[in-house]
């Protein structure tokens, strides 16, 4: 059973130069826009970060435990907070949908790990992460491999294609400036 859903938002953003999740988009935070998709879809939404600035959206704070991890370390903190199996997504995804995750929900198995993919690219940072997988997560930290698409080859992660049935928009992320612009006039 899948329990709360973590944003991941421990990332340095030194593409962007600022924290993603704070940045502006429509005088909203961008993170603003998935706490508003994720707490219709989820009964405890939560933010892995550092940053204690995200403490102004009244969400449980969960810190890394293990330092410059990125994505696996926040996956690690995240499984670890919760006990259960859990929803995560990047923080820099502001047209994320309730459709879009319900239908990935519904078409997750049994399978340890369930990604969404899109044009198959995958989009390892909008899936279903279980419990049975903090082992490897332990192994790959303790190696200091960080590297989100071995984990899921390894782990032997379900991908859910989801063209045609959304759009290639709801899996925008915002890297850097030049996304951020073409976002905010209207190129994306």
């Amino acid at each position: 059973m899948i329990g709360d859903a973590y944003i991941l938002a421990g990332g340095k953003s030194s593409r962007m130069g600022e924290d993603k999740g704070l940045k502006l988009l429509n005088g909203f935070p961008i993170i603003q826009y998935e706490i508003n998709v994720l707490t219709t879809c989820f009964s405890e939404v939560k933010i892995n970060t550092q940053n204690l600035e995200y403490k102004k959206f009244n969400l449980e704070i969960v810190p890394d435990i293990v330092s410059n991890a990125g994505p696996i370390g926040g996956i690690y903190a995240s499984l670890k907070n919760s006990g259960k199996d859990i929803f995560v997504i990047a923080c820099d995804m502001p047209f994320i949908t309730k459709e879009a995750i319900t239908y990935l929900i519904k078409n997750h198995t049994e399978a340890s790990t369930t990604v969404a993919g899109y044009n198959k690219k995958i989009q390892p940072l909008f899936g279903i992460y279980s419990q049975q997988i903090l082992p490897l997560l332990e192994e790959k930290i303790n190696k200091k491999n960080f590297k989100m698409r071995e984990l899921i080859q390894d782990i032997q992660g379900e991908i859910i294609e989801m063209n045609p049935v959304f759009s290639s928009k709801v899996f925008v992320n915002i890297n850097n400036l030049e996304d951020f612009t073409q976002i905010e006039t209207k190129k994306i």
